[in-house]
C-alpha cells in the first residue's frame, strides 16, 4: 500500500523515514562494531579518509537512483532493479546470488545476536539467538512499515552513540595526533587499493540494501522525499564512517587485533557507556537481520507463489538451525568476495544514470 501524501507524514517526516531506513539497512553489525571501517578505510591510513569521501558520494548517488527506480518500476523486491540494471541473463544470476547472500547474512546475524548476549552480557547465547530471530520474524511480518518503524527508533540512537564515542576519542587524543598516527596497515586491508576497497564497500552494502530500498521507493512514492532521504542518508553514513575511522586510528595498531573495535573504545569509558553501546551493537545486528530477512522472504515467497507469512516462519527456523557461522569470517572473506560480484550491479546502474543524463 502506498503512503498517502495527504494523510501521511509531511515531506520532512518522509525524508526522515527514508533516511533512517537507508542508514539502518546499510549500517549493520559490521559497521557498528567498527570492523568494516577498520578494514575498508582505517587500514589505508590517511587515504582511507579519501575513500570515505568516495563512498559517501556513491551512497548518495546510487541510493537515490535505486529508490527512484523502485518508485518508477513499483518494485516489490530487488528482482525488478537487478533485471532492469543488469539485463535478463546477469539479472537472474545476481538475483540468485543476492538472495542466497541475504539468507547467509541473516544466519550470521542471528549468531551475532547470540554472541552479544554470551560474550558481552554474560547471558546464554541461545537466548540471544532466539530473541533476535523472533523479533526479526515479527518485524518483517508487518512488511515495509515494520522495517521503517524499527529503523526510526534504532538509527537515531546509533547515530548518537557512534558520534558521541568517536567525538570523545578524537577530543581526548586530538585531531592532529590522530592524523599523524593514521598510517597504512596492509595486513588488515581486504585489497591493495584504497580506491577499490571503497567501491567494494559501497558495492556489497548497497546491493544488500536494494532488497529494502527498491520496495521503499514504491512505498513512499514521493520523489522529493526519496531524493532528500537518499542524500541525508548517504551523508550520515559518510560522517559516521569518518568518525569511526578517526577514532580507531587513534588506537592503531593494537585495536587492529580486536574483534569489536568500538566496544574496545567503549570500555575506556564508565560502565553505563559500555552497556549502552553493547545494546546499540545488538540493535544494529537486529536491523541488519530484518533487512536481510525481508529481502530473502520476499524473493522466496515469490518463488513459492505467495504464502509470505509461512515463508517468514520457515526462513526464521532455517536461519536458527544454521546460526553457527562466524561473524568475523563473513566480514573478512564473504563481504569482499560479494563486493566484487556486486560491481556488476553498480556498473549497470552507472550505465542507466549516464543514459538518462545524456538524454
Amino acid at each position: 500500500m502506498l503512503v498517502s501524501q495527504t494523510r501521511g507524514p509531511g515531506l520532512a517526516g518522509q525524508v526522515f523515514r527514508v533516511a533512517s531506513t537507508y542508514v539502518g539497512t546499510v549500517v549493520g553489525a559490521g559497521f557498528a562494531s567498527g570492523q568494516e571501517t577498520l578494514r575498508f578505510f582505517a587500514a589505508y591510513g590517511r587515504s582511507g579518509l579519501i575513500g570515505i569521501g568516495v563512498a559517501t558520494a556513491a551512497f548518495c548517488i546510487y541510493g537515490v537512483m535505486v529508490m527512484e527506480l523502485g518508485r518508477r518500476l513499483q518494485a516489490r523486491s530487488h528482482r525488478e532493479i537487478l533485471h532492469y540494471a543488469c539485463g535478463p541473463f546477469f539479472g537472474r544470476l545476481m538475483d540468485a546470488a543476492l538472495t542466497l547472500f541475504l539468507g547467509a547474512t541473516l544466519t550470521v546475524m542471528l549468531a551475532g545476536g547470540g554472541a552479544i548476549f554470551g560474550e558481552q552480557l554474560g547471558l546464554p547465547k541461545g537466548v540471544g539467538v532466539i530473541l533476535t530471530a523472533v523479533l526479526t520474524g515479527v518485524t518483517i511480518l508487518f512488511g515495509m512499515r515494520g522495517i521503517m518503524a524499527a529503523n526510526g527508533i534504532v538509527v537515531p540512537l546509533l547515530t548518537a552513540a557512534v558520534a558521541g564515542l568517536s567525538a570523545a576519542t578524537i577530543h581526548f587524543h586530538g585531531f592532529g595526533p590522530i592524523l599523524a598516527n593514521s598510517v597504512p596497515w596492509p595486513l588488515l586491508a581486504p585489497v591493495k587499493s584504497w580506491f577499490l576497497a571503497s567501491w567494494l564497500y559501497v558495492g556489497y552494502n548497497l546491493v544488500l540494501s536494494i532488497s529494502v530500498l527498491a520496495p521503499l521507493g514504491a512505498e513512499i512514492n514521493n520523489r522529493r522525499a526519496l531524493v532528500g532521504g537518499g542524500l541525508v542518508g548517504g551523508l550520515t553514513l559518510g560522517l559516521l564512517a569518518a568518525g569511526i575511522k578517526m577514532a580507531v586510528s587513534a588506537h592503531m595498531p593494537e585495536i587492529g587485533h580486536v574483534e569489536v573495535p568500538m566496544l574496545f573504545l567503549a570500555r575506556l569509558h564508565p560502565l553505563p557507556v559500555q552497556w549502552f553501546y553493547t545494546l546499540i551493537l545488538w540493535a544494529e545486528i537486529y536491523t541488519t537481520a530484518i533487512a536481510c530477512a525481508y529481502g530473502f522472504a520476499g524473493r522466496v515467497s515469490e518463488w513459492m507463489g505467495g504464502q509470505y507469512r509461512n515463508v517468514v516462519v520457515l526462513i526464521t527456523a532455517v536461519a536458527l538451525f544454521g546460526s553457527g557461522f562466524g561473524f568475523s569470517t563473513l566480514l573478512s572473506v564473504l563481504y569482499p568476495l560479494f563486493g566484487f560480484v556486486t560491481l556488476i550491479v553498480l556498473l549497470g546502474l552507472t550505465v542507466i544514470g549516464v543514459k538518462r543524463w545524456l538524454t
